[in-house]
């Protein structure tokens, strides 16, 4: 549906983006993000949409732009310029955010953006297929993928894979560390690409 093709659209901006700052770059990610459906307060800054897509989306980044701060929690995160959020990627925001923190305590860089930039060349690829197929295929794939990071906000929820993580010696920790984001990362890559099968 359009949602995936723009979130994908997100997802390329993010990874081609030549700097944090470069107001090409801004323009062409705050323009996505908006397109997704995100609104934002009335006075929010014009770098709003662009902090907020690079702080979900991408959590290699080092400086928000617009002055804005990294932390959730911080009065200064572009979280609270957020007016309303699209309903439909709540739970892939969630399941970003999660896996975000979990790389961020165990102190391994991870880009949702970078790992899914290549999937979301190939689901705007296959986006050019006949528009028959393309106008059928959006709630059934919408199912699946919910379906899919459901399954993965509960595991996380239960907040069991963290607390035996960070138990292990630290070379062991990484190892298991890596392991859960790559999963958590096929997963997320599965639900991104698959699609129905159509009877005639």
């Amino acid at each position: 549906g359009r949602n995936r093709e723009t979130l994908a659209k997100v997802m390329i901006a993010l990874d081609e983006r030549v700097g944090d700052d470069r107001p090409e770059d801004l323009d062409r990610i705050g323009n996505l993000a908006l397109e997704l459906g995100v609104v934002l307060n009335d006075d929010a800054k014009d770098e709003a949409a662009a902090a907020v897509g690079m702080w979900l989306f991408d959590g290699s980044t080092e400086k928000l732009p617009g002055g804005y701060d990294l932390g959730e929690l911080s009065p200064n995160s572009p979280v609270k310029e957020l007016k309303s959020f699209p309903q439909d990627l709540v739970l892939v925001g969630r399941s970003s955010i999660l896996i975000k923190g979990l790389s961020n305590r165990l102190d391994i860089p991870w880009s949702l953006s970078k790992e899914w930039a290549p999937i979301a060349r190939q689901v705007l690829e296959r986006g050019k297929a006949p528009a028959s197929k393309k106008e059928s295929d959006g709630s059934d794939s919408q199912r699946i993928r919910f379906v899919v990071v459901m399954k993965t906000m509960k595991q996380w929820a239960k907040g069991r894979a963290t607390r035996a993580v960070t138990r292990l010696p630290s070379p062991v920790r990484s190892r298991v560390a890596a392991w859960i984001v790559r999963r958590e990362e096929r997963k997320s890559r599965k639900a991104l690409t698959t699609r129905p099968t159509f009877k005639e």
